[in-house]
């Protein structure tokens, strides 16, 4: 009986990676992939893109209720993904020192929601230098505190 139900099983999902309409899949992504997928489909989620000139861009996928700190959280992850490095790389010292932009803005305050902030499906935000305004210098930052 077991035996039937898997082969069962096997031939649904056989005849579900044939379909034209989920060719955009592949038999490898996991739960969590496909549950993003239906969510930018619905238009629940949003795909943008950092870009990180002069390297190549990355492409993330938020949700509309997703926090600039989740977004920094999913950059990490996709560049970590991406591009795996035997050195290590201090996110805290990127965050300090540079900040992301969408169309002029920072985004500065890490508990901002994204739908709130005007990025929509395929945005595209930048990599930028965070500067100091006059008076408003930070405190040196030394390694023994």
């Amino acid at each position: 009986m077991d035996n039937e139900l898997i082969q069962g099983l096997q031939e649904r999902i056989n005849i579900l990676l044939k379909d034209p309409l989920l060719n955009d899949i592949s038999e490898k992504q996991s739960l969590q992939d496909i549950d993003t997928l239906i969510a930018i489909e619905q238009g629940h989620a949003y795909r943008i893109q950092v870009d990180r000139n002069p390297l190549d861009p990355v492409y993330v996928v938020v949700r509309q209720a997703s926090t600039v700190q989740q977004l920094k959280k999913l950059i990490r992850l996709e560049l970590e993904r991406m591009e795996p490095q035997n050195k290590h790389v201090s996110w805290k010292y990127i965050w300090r020192s540079y900040c992301l932009i969408l169309q002029g803005q920072r985004l500065i305050d890490d508990k901002a929601v994204m739908s709130q902030l005007g990025i929509r499906q395929n945005s595209v935000l930048r990599f930028s230098r965070l500067g100091h305004q006059k008076g408003q210098h930070r405190k040196a930052w030394y390694w023994y505190r």
